[in-house]
């Protein structure tokens, strides 16, 4: 059993409020949540209305199948209408 963890620093245009990013991030998060049986949480920078960072964990048979998980993930925010402006994975 595998474990991976990811996480995407995300810049959002437009947003006017932290209530506005709050409600981007919790329908994102739901979104992932939902579609991927994983561990979703906003990890960092909180207070800014230009960035969103989330962390997504997963459990799986072996470390080929997470790379392909967190593929996945990655496309699905994209698909989304977000720019990712980095990725930081650990794989154990």
């Amino acid at each position: 059993m595998h474990f991976g963890y990811e996480s995407y620093l995300i810049k959002l245009y437009g947003v006017k409020s932290l209530k506005e990013k709050r409600s981007i991030s919790r329908k994102l998060l739901n979104e992932l949540r939902k579609s991927f049986n994983a561990s979703v949480i906003e990890s960092n920078r909180q207070d800014s209305k230009d960035w969103l960072e989330i962390s997504v964990g997963m459990l799986a048979n072996s470390r080929k199948e997470l790379e392909s998980l967190f593929q996945s993930v990655e496309k699905k925010i994209i698909g989304g209408g977000f720019d990712i402006a980095s990725i930081s994975t650990e794989i154990w």
